[in-house]
């Protein structure tokens, strides 16, 4: 017996409308699309997680895995990659040791929610805009 939440996770809507399923009742039409336009680095962000922004939103949107309603998570995934590369930097004592291993615990799973580790990717699906058809394609080859 398995825990809340544990087991597959759905596949998007759009995944399954691209692999032709055709029962309405398995499609959820209701399913929320994050807001598009421009993703701007949040003011409260300490120096550290700052510089981490810098370096992966641009990847992560590049992916099309950060959206404007992402910011909070990829938020709480520069500070703690933040604190984790402060934390290694000392290499102190077995205490410091284990909290560097709790940090890298509880950065793993925002690193999938990403796809910013090579097992991750291959779990996410990310719709892509459908380009309008025109009654002229495939006329001249």
């Amino acid at each position: 017996m398995g825990v809340r939440g544990s087991g597959r996770k759905p596949l998007p809507t759009a995944l399954k409308v691209l692999r032709g399923e055709r029962r309405s009742a398995r499609l959820n039409h209701q399913e929320p699309r994050p807001p598009g336009g421009a993703v701007h680095k949040p003011s409260g962000l300490s120096r550290g997680a700052a510089r981490v922004w810098d370096e992966f939103a641009p990847i992560a949107r590049d992916m099309h895995t950060l959206t404007a309603a992402d910011v909070a998570a990829f938020a709480v995934l520069c500070e703690l990659q933040a604190m984790f590369e402060q934390l290694a930097a000392r290499k102190g004592s077995q205490r410091e040791r284990d909290a560097l291993r709790r940090l890298a615990a509880a950065l793993r799973p925002y690193y999938g929610l990403f796809g910013l580790e090579p097992s991750s990717r291959s779990r996410i699906h990310v719709a892509t805009a459908e380009k309008p058809v025109s009654k002229w394609d495939g006329l001249l080859g």
